[in-house]
């Protein structure tokens, strides 16, 4: 058993956490789109599922043009860790890509990472959380802008813990990113990748196998191989679950028929997590409360799960890559 009760966010997307008020009064400062809309919140937030992961995407990708300053983004790093302090987090693991906040809103990455860090240290410095940073390379801007976006996360090596592949799977191969990541590695940051989410669960092989992926985001479709369930839980390969989530992107049919019992079962190490937290209109406490009451998860399974959690995170109890 853990000493005390503990609240890990492994997989926690900045540009899926911002907060609703914040996008609509910049929104409104700058007479973004999203200011003259009928129903600005219908853009921002899922009420249901949608039919897939693009759907999905969509509410999170309505916001990051919103803010157009590279002081918004120190604003809203400081509000997103702010947030999962309040909500009784002991770690946090933050996950953005700042290729993709240069495509919303045409700042150079690398100030985007500067100001980021600004924001997440003076939040994490006034709540205490240890925040670790992930960068995201985006698979929608090809194969060829892979090493790019790496180059770009390692000019500011020392703030990040790890690096992600994230975008819409059914797009460019994980392989084909073989050689950034392999630029990653080699500069010593930890791997997790997308997948097994939209894709099926040569998504989650490829990742392993072609990335080095330690930890998988979501990778819910692993249950569809029986020998992928077993190379994971033999591995110690974490899933980043997010129950809430993969109704909202159609994975799953319901909480009661979530494949997280099925993960379980089969040995492998599982995280809850909230992915994004404002399209989701969630909160991680809140994930672990439908995981008791709606997945119908025992005491034992959720004592497992915030085990595999702490046990996955990629820096140290106590360590802040960014205080």
């Amino acid at each position: 058993m853990l000493s005390a009760p503990t609240l890990i966010d492994l997989h926690r997307h900045l540009e899926g956490a911002l907060r609703v008020p914040t996008i609509l009064e910049l929104a409104a400062r700058d007479g973004h789109p999203l200011a003259g809309a009928a129903d600005p919140e219908d853009l921002l937030v899922a009420s249901g599922p949608l039919g897939g992961l693009v759907p999905f995407l969509t509410k999170v990708d309505a916001a990051p043009s919103a803010f157009s300053r590279l002081e918004d983004w120190e604003r809203a790093a400081h509000e997103v860790v702010s947030d999962a302090a309040a909500d009784g987090l002991s770690y946090l693991e933050l996950r953005f890509s700042p290729w993709f906040v240069r495509q919303e809103s045409g700042l150079a990455p690398e100030g985007v990472i500067d100001a980021i860090v600004d924001g997440v240290s003076a939040a994490s410095r006034e709540s205490g959380l240890p925040v670790g940073l992930i960068g995201i390379l985006l698979r929608d801007l090809g194969p060829e802008q892979g090493v790019a976006q790496v180059e770009t996360l390692l000019s500011r090596r020392d703030v990040f813990c790890a690096v992600d592949l994230a975008g819409n799977e059914a797009g460019v191969p994980a392989a084909e990113f073989a050689p950034a990541f392999a630029r990653a590695r080699d500069a010593g940051l930890h791997v997790t990748v997308h997948a097994g989410e939209a894709a099926g669960p040569q998504s989650v092989w490829d990742a392993v196998t072609y990335l080095g992926a330690e930890r998988i985001g979501h990778g819910v479709r692993s249950v569809e191989d029986p020998q992928l369930l077993e190379h994971l839980a033999a591995r110690g390969i974490t899933l980043e679950v997010a129950l809430t989530s993969n109704l909202h992107t159609s994975v799953v049919p319901g909480y009661r028929e979530h494949p997280v019992h099925a993960l379980l079962a089969a040995g492998v190490p599982v995280a809850l997590a909230t992915d994004d937290p404002r399209a989701s209109a969630i909160t991680l406490s809140g994930e672990y409360e439908a995981a008791r009451h709606q997945v119908g998860l025992s005491e034992d399974q959720i004592e497992l799960i915030r085990r595999a959690a702490y046990e996955a995170r990629f820096l140290s109890p106590g360590e802040s890559l960014v205080q």
